[in-house]
């Protein structure tokens, strides 16, 4: 299906909402550091600002130079090179298009949409940059301009979901959930359109179609619908330093291989120390293996980069929390939520620090926040039914503790162990003795004997009292 908007209500929009760039002033050359860099890459850079400074006025100099800063996540100083070159040939849709990216990834949202808008102007038919502007209007907050955008290009999966999300914030989870279905439809392994669904189902009620749901979102949690957008790609090709390194870094993570994907992660970096996925993973790589020391450099690695990366935060506050740091855990994962507010593992990490301090029914709300955004998240309902036992809310807790017993491993005779507990309390003693004989068979057999003895003790107790 092709996506033809070059007439009608957009045009007029576009052309009512267009930006001038005439009148400006022409900024100066973005002056670039590049001793952070490899030497590949630094080589790349010196090239590419050479070649700028030696034709200032040459809006082909200026935009490589742009490309080149941009494709090591430089999107301040690619912003300024962008805009020179767009100034210096205001017709040209390359440099338009660019700038507009750079800005949405320096997050000025609202900037981007303008600027995408010029670009639009200018190659009406370019897909990527009319999703990318309904993108921009939706994080910038103009949603009823978004979901305009969004319902012209009804035919591609990237809008169903940007629809969907309209709805959901919106609090219309069963139009947001067909939206979302029709996205799934159109791309069937599209992770977050799938765990957006899950969550639109679990809203309505519709639990069991929720978990399928989840459960799809996560074995496809790094597939999206590809766009064919030429000119990325070009950026994206020259940058090839780290890439594969870091790639292969993460497959030994993966194998368990620890020190082999510390060497690859440690590798990447070398070659473009700008690679801010390589600094965080080894923030959790490193504090896997004890080397806590260089992990918290690493961390201020990622954060010399880009403060605003959850992953970076979160990595951090477990390393802090094995090194029995809760003060200073907290304080990570507080600044992880700042940034990711659906992070389910930072509230639940949150949660327990923060019911260590007796702060319960904070915890309880870290806990159901983690459970709202993983609902299968078992540590997250064993700890919130702890709480409710302690306040007495026992079928409350009861409840918690039932969603706890699959699938069943070795930390399922606790929680039965826990289940079981919470209906003696509550006064059933014939299911509280069956459950508990059900947790010393699994924990006997698992030889987990601390459990097994304060189990026979327990169970000992109910059996003589009845």
């Amino acid at each position: 299906m092709r996506w033809v908007i070059v007439s009608g209500k957009f045009v007029v929009l576009m052309l009512a909402l267009s930006v001038s760039v005439l009148a400006q002033t022409l900024p100066e050359l973005p002056s670039v550091s590049v001793e952070s860099f490899g030497a590949e890459v630094r080589d790349q850079i010196r090239k590419a600002i050479a070649e700028a400074q030696t034709k200032p006025r040459d809006a082909e100099a200026n935009g490589r130079l742009g490309m080149a800063l941009q494709t090591y996540e430089q999107y301040e100083p690619a912003t300024a090179c962008y805009l020179r070159a767009r100034m210096l040939a205001p017709t040209e849709f390359r440099w338009a298009y660019y700038l507009a990216v750079a800005q949405a990834a320096a997050g000025k949202h609202s900037e981007a949409a303008l600027t995408f808008k010029e670009s639009i102007r200018l190659k009406p038919d370019y897909l990527p940059a009319q999703l990318r502007l309904a993108d921009a209007l939706l994080a910038a907050g103009q949603s009823a301009e978004a979901a305009k955008l969004y319902e012209l290009a009804s035919g591609f999966a990237q809008a169903s979901y940007g629809l969907g999300r309209i709805k959901s914030a919106a609090g219309d989870h069963s139009a947001a959930a067909e939206h979302f279905k029709k996205a799934i439809e159109q791309f069937p392994n599209y992770g977050a359109a799938q765990y957006a669904l899950g969550m639109a189902l679990r809203n309505l009620g519709q639990t069991a179609k929720a978990q399928e749901h989840l459960a799809l979102s996560q074995q496809f949690k790094d597939s999206r619908p590809a766009i064919n957008d030429p000119l990325l790609t070009a950026i994206a090709e020259l940058n090839s330093a780290g890439s594969e390194l870091l790639k292969r870094g993460v497959m030994f993570e993966s194998a368990g291989k620890l020190a082999e994907a510390i060497a690859d992660h440690e590798r990447a970096i070398e070659s473009n120390p700008q690679l801010i996925q390589a600094h965080i993973n080894l923030i959790s790589l490193y504090a896997r293996v004890g080397q806590f020391d260089k992990a918290e450099k690493r961390y201020q690695s990622a954060n010399a980069i880009n403060p605003n990366m959850a992953d970076s935060h979160y990595n951090f506050g477990v390393m802090l929390t094995m090194q029995n740091r809760p003060q200073e855990a907290a304080n990570a994962f507080e600044r992880c939520l700042q940034i990711d507010s659906f992070n389910a593992e930072a509230h639940f990490n949150f949660g327990v620090i923060i019911e260590r301090e007796s702060r319960l029914d904070e915890a309880a709300a870290h806990y159901r926040r983690a459970i709202n955004n993983k609902p299968g998240h078992r540590m997250a309902h064993f700890h919130l039914g702890r709480i409710l036992v302690n306040q007495d809310k026992l079928a409350e807790a009861i409840a918690e503790f039932q969603k706890t017993l699959t699938p069943e491993d070795e930390q399922t005779p606790l929680f039965t162990y826990a289940l079981g507990a919470t209906y003696a309390r509550a006064g059933d003693q014939a299911k509280a003795i069956q459950l508990l004989r059900q947790a010393l068979k699994s924990a006997t057999a698992m030889k987990q004997t601390q459990l097994v003895t304060s189990i026979e003790r327990d169970l000992r107790s109910l059996e003589k009292a009845n």
